[in-house]
């Protein structure tokens, strides 16, 4: 009886804690998840700009080589392009009408995206334009090297993704493909072994 009493008075102290050990478990549950989702749409993002970062270097070049200034081919270019890419180089081109310099806008690009290969693009070009070297060739060298960076981009994701098409290969088809092979044989030995 006593037993009794003492376990039903225990009991909703053990829920109470069971139910806040619970809450807690959760809540870090939902941290880690809510942590993975944000890094992969940061990691999708950044894919996505640079996928879209060649097409925009090509177009800076063009610009800047029918005569209109750095600036001036950005603040074009973020009327023309959409995506990603695009938005980040509106909120820069908004800055530079607000006073900000080129080269504070393309460090603001830098920050945004925190991608080796744009980083490479802007820096080269803020360090063409203080050495005052012509641009036109730089940035035709630029496209160049974008194009072979997302080249060898691709083939590094094709060849995983390769590797990736093999497992089903190796561990489903090949043995079943040898079952089949090897099976009229093991049939034939029972019969003559009397099986």
């Amino acid at each position: 009886m006593i037993l009794l009493l003492s376990l039903l008075f225990l009991l909703p102290l053990i829920v109470f804690g069971v139910a806040l050990i619970a809450e807690d478990i959760r809540e870090d549950i939902v941290a880690i998840y809510s942590g993975e989702v944000l890094k992969r749409k940061k990691k999708k993002e950044l894919r996505t700009i640079e996928l879209e970062f060649p097409s925009v270097v090509e177009l800076f070049a063009i610009l800047v080589s029918a005569g209109l200034s750095p600036s001036a081919s950005l603040l074009r270019i973020s009327e023309v392009t959409s995506g990603e890419f695009g938005s980040v180089l509106r909120s820069c081109v908004n800055e530079m009408k607000h006073g900000a310099p080129l080269s504070g806008a393309l460090e603001m690009i830098n920050e945004v995206v925190k991608s080796p290969v744009v980083r490479r693009f802007n820096d080269s070009i803020l360090i063409a334009m203080e050495r005052g070297t012509p641009l036109t060739e730089l940035l035709h060298r630029q496209v160049e090297e974008v194009r072979h960076s997302q080249r060898s981009q691709m083939l590094d994701r094709a060849g995983k993704a390769e590797i990736s098409l093999m497992i089903p290969v190796v561990f489903l088809i090949l043995p079943i493909s040898v079952l089949f092979a090897l099976w009229p044989s093991y049939f034939a030995l029972g019969q003559n072994m009397g099986f």
